[in-house]
């Protein structure tokens, strides 16, 4: 089984998107892709709803983060430097993380 960790973040503010995705391009996604346990790794911009009647996400973007073993992802993210996630942190006003594991 496949098993996937979500980061779903709201920008801090608009202003900020710009700074944000260069940052994800040119820091997080080289640091998540290093990380033992990190198979694959992608930040989705989203941007509204597709259908009718669904309201458009509280968030900003949808990390996908699939992974080999949640213990050791968790063991690599422990281990990452509190500076990372402080730049992380800088450009986001809040985030949800979870894990889940693929049903097929």
């Amino acid at each position: 089984m496949s098993e996937v960790v979500f980061f779903l973040t709201t920008l801090a503010s608009e202003d900020v998107r710009e700074a944000y995705e260069q940052w994800v391009r040119e820091v997080d996604q080289p640091t998540a892709e290093a990380l033992p346990g990190v198979e694959r790794y992608r930040v989705v911009r989203l941007e509204g709803p597709v259908m009718d009647g669904v309201a458009t996400p509280s968030y900003s973007y949808l990390e996908i983060i699939e992974i080999s073993d949640l213990a050791t992802y968790q063991k690599s993210i422990a281990a990452t430097p509190a500076s990372f996630f402080d730049q992380f942190r800088s450009y986001i006003s809040a985030f949800d993380a979870v894990a889940g594991t693929v049903v097929q």
